[in-house]
């Protein structure tokens, strides 16, 4: 930061110089991959202290200050010095026109659509499928949304749902539970801008999924594939390299502001490895059945009318539509106000009470109908709403009251499409893989360290809206603050 009387750069209250870079005082140095870890260091970027030296896994290598996957599904993707992130090759042919649905043809695991987008896969009744609800929280990880996450997430809150998991005493008494006994888990769309990154590190750490919603959250609409992927793909590789994360683990994105991108922006999924996308509203109708995900092999069945959709076919890429959310009823209109974010469908004056009804009201749509995944999108203004966590504590009550009902599972995004691609009918889905618990990847589990005392990155940042630009994070503070034409910071 700027010394206004020095006119110097200077480090951070409780930081110092150490080659070159601003360290924490009371923290051990944070180094990455190829680095000494002799002395005490810390090792980041997805590394881990073997023999005095910051390893990656076998199947990792060390790239750009951080451990990245040998065998991406983003290899297609290098970072043009200073110009962001490019395609290494470009597409042959154009992709075709997609067609309406065909289930004679379309087959999972890598394919699935109905014609009405409203029946579950596999053939499976409403009555043999788990009703999944899907906790997805949008924007930056901060000082004002992580102590939501932490309470939410925390320990010793709510009893096991309707028997304790095997060898529980030796367990720590998370939350709420599902009727197999695991632990519930949430996906996080992080943007970086404001972003703390030892707060992303507390989310992977905890199991959860990261997914991508853009570097500079504006909206992208429009845009070409080439932002699309400076964008999207910048932002795996910042929570990657800076929340010590796994960037190979990161398959899902959602559009900032909502605002999908149509062709260009499945075009970027296709090729850089996103699995799915969760930005596109579905609005059946009134008194309609909300609708499933599908792959975009095939045109949506689902209206697709507020942003651009898709007019080609990618294969294998799910979209997982944002069904509106009912909130309060409007008797002059003798209508629900609905929208896709759950705060634009409730008044700021909603009591606990109201917004708890509401959730249930949403979920017993889908519940008592076709099963189709409840996805709530929280973010800190549902939460925090009236300045007194209305919407936290509704939310909190809405979980307590579904740890008792057995055939409802709250999963992540990434666990659903699991699922959907070898569904299972209830009976058999407590033991299904993508359900199982512990979930979350473990790297070097056993010396894996909690960060407490993170680095506090700080830049001047004249041209970007504000003069000043900062972040926390345990591993290195990158020489540049990471941005959509540098993501990783470096040189």
């Amino acid at each position: 930061m700027c010394c206004s009387d020095s006119k110097k750069c200077i480090c951070a209250l409780g930081h110092s110089i150490r080659e070159s870079k601003c360290s924490s005082d009371d923290a051990p140095p944070f180094v990455g991959p190829s680095h000494s870890c002799s002395r005490g260091e810390r090792c980041a970027g997805g590394s881990a202290c073997v023999r005095g030296v910051c390893a990656c896994e076998a199947d990792h290598r060390a790239e750009e200050g951080y451990c990245r996957p040998i065998e991406a599904p983003n290899a297609d993707v290098t970072l043009a010095g200073g110009n962001g992130l490019r395609f290494k090759s470009k597409i042959a042919t154009q992709r075709p026109r997609s067609t309406p649905c065909d289930p004679s043809r379309c087959k999972l695991p890598d394919c699935f659509c109905t014609p009405s987008g409203r029946l579950p896969p596999s053939g499976l009744l409403p009555s043999q499928t788990p009703q999944f609800v899907i906790l997805t929280f949008d924007d930056a990880v901060n000082g004002r949304t992580l102590p939501d996450y932490k309470r939410l997430f925390g320990t010793n809150r709510f009893k096991y749902a309707t028997f304790p998991p095997r060898n529980w005493h030796n367990r720590l008494s998370t939350l709420h539970r599902n009727p197999n006994g695991c632990p519930i888990k949430g996906t996080f769309f992080v943007s970086h801008e404001w972003t703390n990154y030892d707060g992303v590190q507390w989310i992977e750490d905890g199991g959860h999924e990261l997914a991508s919603n853009s570097i500079t959250h504006v909206s992208l609409e429009g845009s070409s594939t080439s932002r699309w992927l400076s964008e999207m793909d910048g932002q795996r590789r910042i929570m990657a390299k800076f929340g010590n994360s796994r960037e190979e683990a990161i398959t899902g994105m959602r559009a900032p502001q909502l605002a999908a991108g149509g062709d260009h922006m499945f075009e970027m999924m296709l090729r850089a490895g996103f699995i799915y996308d969760n930005s596109i509203p579905a609005n059946g109708g009134k008194g309609s059945e909300p609708f499933w995900p599908q792959t975009m092999d095939y045109r949506p069945s689902f209206p697709c009318n507020d942003r651009p959709c898709p007019t080609r076919s990618y294969p294998g890429v799910w979209e997982i539509p944002l069904n509106q959310f009912y909130g309060r009823f409007l008797p002059q209109i003798g209508a629900h106000q609905r929208s896709s974010m759950m705060r634009a469908a409730v008044p700021l004056n909603a009591s606990v009470d109201e917004l708890y009804q509401m959730l249930r009201h949403n979920l017993a749509r889908s519940l008592d109908s076709n099963r189709a995944p409840l996805v709530l999108t929280l973010n800190a203004d549902y939460l925090q709403l009236n300045e007194e966590n209305s919407g936290m504590q509704a939310l909190e009550r809405f979980l307590e009251s579904i740890s008792h009902e057995p055939n409802v599972f709250v999963v992540t995004l990434k666990q659903l499409v699991d699922w959907m691609r070898e569904p299972l009918p209830i009976e058999r889905s407590r033991e299904h893989p993508a359900l199982r618990c512990p979930l979350g990847f473990a790297r070097y589990s056993a010396g894996k360290e909690q960060c407490a005392k993170p680095n506090k990155c700080i830049y001047r940042t004249p041209g970007m809206g504000s003069p000043e630009h900062q972040f926390l994070t345990c591993s290195p503070c990158p020489d540049s603050y990471p941005w959509v034409t540098n993501p990783t910071g470096n040189p």
